[in-house]
């Protein structure tokens, strides 16, 4: 046998070294749906192990192994890699295509890496096909939110969307507030579109405002909702005819805005490309101009 080949075996659960368990995020969902296919089909892909110690390792396959428990089984197909841990490690997270990893999961898969073997930054982007920055993200990802956020997020009680795109500015601007706004979407998840307007309302909120909605962000996602509701109705009220005006009026303001830059993006002495290039958007938009012109011209002229 290679010494990079892996071999198959039957290993009983009990004997598995759960110590990654921690980096994966657990959706109730997928532990169910899991659990049906295995119940139905069995363990059709092996799950990855190493040897350590005389021990076996888990390395992937967390959720093949939680559905078999809840089925009461006492085994698992496993794969041993004999190239060892990190390169095991290394190897799921340079895998990305054969399984959807969130960032927070790789995140602490790298914490772990770096912890556990020392490696630099450098030496895990080497190692997982990706550059330094990708690297420096996720590990700035753990340093930003708190253990109790991220426990959360491990339980699946806030999604990976909520803790990078809201919590972790949050957090950045005051921890305190990010906590708060945890603890209320444990309990009360809410939607992308009302996570994003509450991000964007805090942000243009004066510290008074902002203590306000951390507090009882119910009250501002209700409001938000309402706020919503509103539109829609509107909309529906006053039909295409009401889009059309409303669409009319922001073409309106965006073309006055470029009349106040006319000369200050068209002078003299300006290179031929930055002015063919400047000049050709303008000509692609009036063409638009153009043809609503016709279509209108159309309809008049029957």
């Amino acid at each position: 046998m290679e010494q990079n080949q892996t071999h198959r075996i039957e290993i009983d659960i009990a004997a598995l070294v759960l110590r990654y368990a921690h980096t994966r995020i657990v959706r109730p969902k997928a532990l169910t749906m899991m659990t049906g296919s295995m119940e139905r089909f069995g363990q059709i892909t092996p799950v990855l192990v190493v040897v350590d110690d005389s021990l076996f390792v888990l390395i992937d396959g967390y959720l093949r192994v939680w559905s078999l428990k809840r089925l009461g089984r006492d085994t698992v197909m496993a794969e041993v890699c004999p190239a060892g841990e990190l390169h095991a490690l290394f190897g799921v997270l340079s895998r990305t295509g054969e399984r959807h990893w969130e960032s927070v999961e790789q995140a602490w898969i790298l914490r772990d890496i770096k912890d556990r073997f020392g490696c630099t930054a450098s030496e895990m982007a080497r190692s997982v096909g990706h550059d330094l920055s990708w690297v420096s993200k996720r590990l700035a990802l753990l340093e930003t939110l708190s253990d109790n956020i991220l426990q959360a997020v491990c339980k699946g009680q806030v999604s990976t969307w909520a803790a990078t795109r809201v919590l972790v500015p949050l957090a950045r601007a005051n921890p305190s507030h990010a906590e708060n706004l945890t603890h209320y979407l444990a309990k009360t998840p809410q939607s992308c579109r009302n996570l994003a307007a509450f991000l964007k309302h805090y942000e243009n909120s004066n510290r008074q405002t902002r203590e306000r909605m951390v507090t009882a962000p119910s009250l501002f996602f209700k409001a938000n909702e309402s706020r919503d509701e509103r539109t829609l109705a509107q909309a529906l009220e006053q039909g295409p005819e009401g889009e059309w005006i409303k669409d009319c009026e922001i073409v309106t303001h965006v073309l006055r805005r470029l009349l106040r830059r006319v000369n200050t993006v068209i002078y003299t002495g300006q290179t031929e490309m930055d002015r063919t290039r400047l000049i050709c958007v303008f000509q692609d938009a009036l063409s638009v101009v153009a043809k609503i012109e016709e279509k209108i011209g159309k309809v008049d002229a029957k």
